[in-house]
């Protein structure tokens, strides 16, 4: 994927970078990513790091590929919405200035930028 050695993918709460040739390595601080890892047959724990912060590593063999899909799944699992951070445009602040066919009759365009 990259031929950075520092490139990792993914939040905080759940990342992954290449340490080797078809070896990864993930890091969470989540306990819901930290058991779904626990739980894959193709991970093993390498690491617990932290004595008022939970972090744990992982260790997986594979591709960019494979390694990119787990991370955009787990995410888009536990949060339920990718985007949820990001806030819905109003309608209202942006029709005013927006001249549509609806308001052309009758209306110059001065008129309906008031």
């Amino acid at each position: 994927m990259s031929a950075d050695p520092c490139y990792t993918y993914g939040p905080q709460e759940l990342c992954a970078w290449k340490v080797a040739p078809g070896t990864f390595w993930f890091q969470t601080t989540d306990p819901r990513y930290s058991r779904k890892l626990d739980q894959r047959q193709d991970t093993r724990r390498v690491g617990v790091t932290g004595v008022n912060h939970y972090r744990r590593t992982y260790e997986m063999r594979g591709n960019w590929r494979k390694v990119k899909g787990i991370v955009r799944r787990y995410v888009m699992a536990t949060n339920d919405m990718f985007s949820s951070r990001i806030p819905a445009a109003s309608a209202s602040k942006i029709a005013p200035r927006v001249r549509t066919a609806a308001n052309r009759k009758g209306a110059n365009l001065s008129e309906v930028c008031k």
